[in-house]
């Protein structure tokens, strides 16, 4: 049975929460499906949509729980890291910090990451010592060692078992990358994050600065050493240098590419912010040649902006619960109109199919199989709608717009032959209509294939 003691959450950029937990539940769903959602039983039109087959009741604003939701997608790694390392030994990691004429340093900073997140943070002494105190395992930690006027020390430190590891730490002094970040025309790109990185692949910055308002940065405490350097702002693409630049160095350009951002709220019926909405984007260049969908959530307002949006047609939706957005809005970015705003409002409630699947020859469903509609008319929402089946092979799927649908049944991402019972299914422009499919779907058992 799953410990409900270990399992952590976090909400995800695509508006879902994703859930992990120790026990025999599988962790993953099948990523071709939409993931399961889990109501408020006293009002059936608050939901939350989880990325995981995890649906904890901690993880939902009307628990009568303690809360497992984690405010960031650090905080969750770091717990689920500490989490996973609860059962190994214990190791202590000491020495000294030093600059390079031998002088203990006070206050130096030493922070520990674990795969690019941040785990630990310490501070020296007055001595120049430190004491850290890992979980030894058969992984490797970045640790990186920072101080005033010094040049920052990034060391990589693996502690197979349990004992005492000194490590000294003699920090250079320091010196400066300066530059500049510009947009296409030569203006002056101000507040852009500029970060140093020993090699390309490095989750962890040597050093960081942030663009002024005439778009010059100075990156401070570095070695006279190659760095690869990184630009980027809300707004405007990213650009890493091809060719790594060595300290100290001045003049370095970066010329940032502007892009199509779309902001604005998604309202409720009562035109207030829904906050926890989900926000899908469709770019296409007509209904007929459309692209992946773009998923993000909003805030706690209902508030949203996001970026990366290139020139061209998209269509939005937005849904909460059973509340969506229908037509979807129509916006267009162009090369001379970048910025989009736009007001979603949720007045279409969604409608609900019903239906029964059983095997041929009586056998018993999967637990894990599942009723899957995909949208096949260009104005339904492009996601599939998944619903659970119970134990007499009944179904419900909701939050569905008016259209066409396919049916499928899936047990993971393996489909299921349907032998008899309706394939397609069509639901009307009424708000909130239930369809009852007239016949059972019959399906091939697992077995037979």
């Amino acid at each position: 049975m799953l410990d409900a003691r270990y399992v952590r959450c976090v909400e995800r950029p695509e508006g879902c929460v994703w859930c992990e937990g120790r026990g025999p539940m599988p962790p993953l769903v099948d990523p071709d499906a939409i993931p399961p959602s889990l109501c408020d039983p006293k009002d059936p039109g608050d939901c939350v949509d989880f990325c995981s087959r995890l649906t904890p009741e901690c993880a939902v604003p009307w628990r009568t729980v303690p809360s497992c939701l984690l405010p960031s997608e650090q905080e969750f790694r770091r717990e689920i890291f500490r989490r996973d390392t609860a059962d190994r030994p214990e190791a202590l990691v000491q020495g000294r910090i030093t600059d390079d004429a031998g002088r203990r340093l006070e206050g130096a900073k030493i922070r520990v990451w674990f795969q690019g997140t941040a785990i630990l943070d310490e501070a020296s002494g007055k001595d120049g010592s430190y004491r850290l105190r890992l979980r030894a395992g058969p992984w490797t930690y970045s640790v990186r060692v920072s101080h005033a006027g010094l040049a920052t020390e990034i060391a990589d430190l693996r502690i197979d078992r349990a004992g005492t590891t000194v490590r000294n730490f003699r920090l250079a002094q320091e010196t400066f990358i300066r530059g500049r970040v510009a947009g296409g025309k030569g203006e002056p790109i101000a507040g852009a994050a500029v970060h140093a990185v020993r090699s390309p692949d490095d989750l962890v910055d040597a050093g960081s600065a942030q663009s002024g308002d005439d778009g010059t940065f100075v990156i401070a405490g570095i070695d006279s050493k190659r760095y690869f350097l990184r630009a980027s702002k809300f707004g405007w693409l990213p650009e890493m240098l091809k060719w790594g630049i060595t300290a100290p160095a001045t003049r370095v350009a970066f010329k940032l590419v502007r892009t199509g951002v779309i902001e604005g709220r998604v309202l409720d019926s009562d035109g207030e912010g829904q906050g926890s909405a989900t926000v899908v984007a469709l770019p296409s260049a007509g209904l007929g040649n459309a692209g992946s969908p773009i998923i993000w959530t909003v805030d706690t307002d209902g508030k949203f902006a996001q970026d990366r949006f290139e020139p061209g047609t998209y269509y939005l939706w937005a849904r909460h619960g059973e509340m969506l957005v229908f037509p979807p809005e129509k916006i267009e970015i162009s090369d001379t109109s970048l910025d989009a705003q736009i007001e979603l409002h949720l007045k279409h409630r969604g409608a609900r199919v019903r239906g029964r699947i059983i095997t041929r020859g009586g056998s018993a469903l999967d637990p894990e199989t599942r009723a899957v509609l995909f949208g096949l008319s260009p104005l339904a929402l492009p996601r599939k709608a998944v619903g659970e089946i119970d134990h007499d092979g009944s179904f419900a799927v909701g939050a569905l717009l008016p259209g066409r649908y396919e049916v499928s049944v899936r047990v993971g991402a393996r489909l299921l032959p349907i032998i008899s019972g309706p394939r397609e299914v069509e639901i009307p422009i009424e708000p909130g209509a239930t369809v009852d499919l007239s016949e059972t779907i019959v399906v091939r058992p697992q077995a037979e294939e």
